[in-house]
């Protein structure tokens, strides 16, 4: 094993389906790229996010912790400061920590997500970030010094979309969409981003060879709304250009974005999914041609010999399924089951798959057992619960990791439905909190506390059977992972009082809760 701190790369890849990525089986090669860099990898066949959109699940990955537990469910949360996120902890342990950020959910809004980067790069936003890569100078300093006087004043002003209904209820006007969604850098810059991630890395590689480097991607060209360049189109939606109905359809629904993240009152006909789910395959494809520059950089120049690659996703999307279109209030799997793949051969082999369900909140554990650094949280040490335990098969794992997604509803956009459609809260129980459990191809979802449905996702990945109906040989395993979800909330209700500044809760004047943490094994 190197001596040498490995450097680390997270990279994001916001708002992707699995199931789009050859990778996982699909049958169009949207994916070439990935596919390639994958085979030196370990694939994780069941990665599970914490959550179904961008703030809880992101601050799951920095934290190590369920949305539950650190609290930052809404777009106006923050982060409770002394919850310790992962970039803080490489930075005190020797890292450069910087970020290259396309969501404006993690790189504009005050939660918490910047702390602990010596550089967060935002390409969201009225003002993107020109990074300072060396010595610059003549124009890109003075356009870098302008764009900082300028965000000083556009940054307040961004940050209360993520605060206010009304401003939100505004923003998804039609006629205001196209002015946020593209002139306002809604998606980020990805060929943009890509670029100066290359120019970092070159620049890292040649000036701070010997610190460590972490690097946190986000890329989101995958999420509504759909541009991507004709010829993309062309290629993977041959029929877009001469089906007048088809774009009508899609230029209407690039600006209805009060669409983007709603239940589905009524149905998309045939051609209307087929045309909605191509275009996201070609966004797909494109965002995945873009990535081409910076993999085959990491190989030719050499520094995959010591880095560690980790892909993954925040959340999918649902184009339609199971009455929901976009991401954030449910818990299927379109939504929670996400790519997952590292490529570190000096931890993870290339070519091993692992196929039981593990959560993406141990990529935080992951990265501190590969940098080396020991952390202990709610009595969970970095290498108890890295993925490199995962490795031996399920039998491996720690004894009470329990596979849990949360589905916190974004109450912003429940409030800004209280204008436009508040018969839809009711009618799909949107203001319930939704959980999904997972244990040996098994799914238990509950809503509002109460079992909902229940599927055996191996035969069933896309969950069109709702076992509870027909519960006829499954009656143990419901119960037994009606159970486990039961005992897995008490403890992180435990450990969500634990995070407090000197992380000791004292349970005596709850006997009740005593007792069950005590029957569970949690304490002496």
């Amino acid at each position: 094993m190197s001596e040498k701190k490995p450097n680390i790369i997270l990279l994001v890849l916001d708002t992707h389906r699995l199931e789009r990525m050859s990778v996982y089986g699909y049958q169009k090669d949207t994916t070439p790229e990935l596919g390639e860099f994958a085979e030196g990898a370990t694939v994780f066949d069941w990665g599970i996010s914490t959550a179904a959109w961008t703030v809880p699940s992101h601050a799951s990955m920095f934290t190590g912790l369920y949305p539950t537990v650190h609290q930052t469910t809404q777009s106006f949360h923050k982060l409770p400061d002394n919850i310790p996120t992962l970039a803080e902890q490489l930075r005190q342990g020797g890292y450069e920590t910087v970020a290259f950020c396309n969501n404006p959910l993690v790189g504009v809004l005050d939660n918490g997500f910047r702390r602990g980067f010596n550089h967060f790069y935002n390409y969201s936003g009225t003002i993107p970030d020109v990074p300072d890569i060396g010595n610059i100078g003549g124009l890109k300093q003075l356009q870098r010094q302008f764009n900082g006087l300028l965000q000083k004043f556009t940054g307040p002003i961004e940050r209360q979309f993520g605060q206010s209904p009304l401003l939100l209820k505004l923003a998804t006007l039609p006629i205001f969409v196209p002015l946020w969604s593209r002139t306002f850098n809604f998606k980020g810059n990805t060929g943009r981003s890509l670029r100066d991630v290359n120019d970092y890395l070159r620049y890292h590689g040649n000036t701070h060879a010997d610190r460590p480097l972490f690097m946190f991607i986000n890329m989101r060209e995958t999420h509504l709304p759909y541009y991507p360049p004709k010829p993309v189109i062309d290629r993977w939606v041959p029929y877009y250009s001469k089906d007048s109905e088809a774009r009508s359809f899609v230029n209407r629904f690039n600006v209805e974005s009060y669409r983007w993240m709603a239940p589905m009152l009524e149905p998309f006909d045939e051609k209307q999914h087929q045309v909605l789910s191509d275009m996201y395959d070609a966004e797909v494809a494109y965002q995945d041609r873009q990535l081409r520059r910076v993999l085959r950089y990491l190989s030719r120049s050499g520094q995959l010999d010591n880095t560690m690659v980790i892909v993954t996703s925040d959340h999918g999307e649902s184009i339609g399924e199971h009455e929901f279109m976009g991401h954030a209030f449910v818990v299927y799997s379109e939504l929670v089951r996400v790519p997952l793949f590292i490529r570190y051969p000096e931890r993870f082999p290339a070519g091993k798959r692992v196929s039981h369900e593990v959560s993406t909140r141990r990529i935080y554990h992951t990265v501190l057992e590969a940098a080396g650094i020991e952390q202990d949280a709610h009595g969970e040490p970095a290498q108890a619960l890295s993925l490199s335990r995962s490795l031996g098969g399920a039998e491996a794992e720690p004894e009470h990791e329990v596979v849990v997604s949360e589905g916190f509803p974004p109450e912003n956009f429940i409030n800004v439905m209280e204008m436009t459609n508040p018969e839809a809260i009711e009618q799909f129980r949107l203001r319930k909190l939704r959980r999904a459990v997972y244990d040996d191809g098994r799914k238990l979802m509950t809503v509002g506390g109460q079992p909902d449905e229940f599927f055996d996702v191996r035969t069933d990945p896309g969950e069109t059977r709702n076992l509870l109906d027909q519960p006829l040989g499954y009656e143990n395993d419901i119960l037994r992972l009606q159970h486990t979800l039961d005992d897995w909330a008490i403890l992180a209700g435990a450990q969500r009082d634990g995070v407090a500044p000197a992380g000791v809760v004292d349970y005596s004047d709850d006997p009740e809760l005593l007792e069950r943490l005590r029957g569970l094994g949690y304490i002496e």
